[in-house]
């Protein structure tokens, strides 16, 4: 008689391959951060990890679908913080403020700026992959802050009839100072750049008067 799989075995088993794929996921992370993404083999990976290379290929087919992952997943977290301050309310000014402390926060992580390395190596490389890169991290990204920029402009709380260029603009402004560490690699490198709670205030600051953001609590 062929045995049959009930729901708790199938949530333990779904359970259970979710932690293999985050394991997997934080090793690739930590391994191509401390060796660089060409040094590091999908077998080291899963010595790390545990599993099996067969694993691996099931879910996530090749090196470069394991860095999109690590990716989205850094994005994921960001992506919720974000929600919570727009969740929580207060005035778009202040509601903007903390979304630059966020954007920039997750930039400052010695980790995360060699993460932004080696993406940016591989999609010089790699065309189809930068392309890939920008479908599943970077655009969510600017639709999430464009939908709520356009929130606010139709509600009165801020003229920004293109939402689409305000977003890059106001990504430009906060992650300007974290590509350039990217680039040169130790932040020490750079010299000029200014620190957060001044970024984050004048980038606000312009934003807010420019696009007419609403300042003031509502009642």
């Amino acid at each position: 008689m062929r045995a049959t799989t009930t729901g708790s075995e199938a949530k333990g088993e779904s359970e259970r391959r979710e932690r293999r794929r985050q394991a997997m996921i934080d090793a690739a992370r930590a391994l191509f951060v401390e060796r660089g993404y060409d040094a590091v083999s999908l077998s080291e990976i899963v010595k790390r990890s545990g599993g099996s290379l067969a694993t691996l290929y099931e879910l996530f087919e090749n090196k470069h679908g394991l860095l999109t992952a690590i990716v989205a997943s850094e994005d994921f977290q960001t992506h919720e913080r974000i929600d919570e301050v727009v969740a929580r309310g207060g005035s778009p000014a202040k509601v903007l403020a903390e979304i630059a402390g966020i954007i920039v926060d997750g930039f400052s992580d010695p980790e995360k700026i060699g993460l932004v390395r080696i993406v940016m190596g591989e999609s010089l490389r790699d065309q189809a992959f930068a392309e890939m890169m920008v479908r599943a991290a970077h655009q969510p990204a600017v639709e999430r802050l464009a939908s709520l920029f356009r929130t606010w402009h139709e509600n009165g709380k801020a003229v920004i009839p293109d939402p689409i260029v305000t977003v890059h603009l106001f990504f430009g402004l906060v992650t300007h100072s974290s590509h350039m560490r990217a680039l040169f690699g130790d932040s020490s490198v750079v010299t000029d750049l200014p620190a957060r709670d001044r970024l984050i205030r004048e980038a606000t600051a312009l934003f807010v008067n420019h696009y007419r953001i609403q300042d003031d609590e509502p009642t």
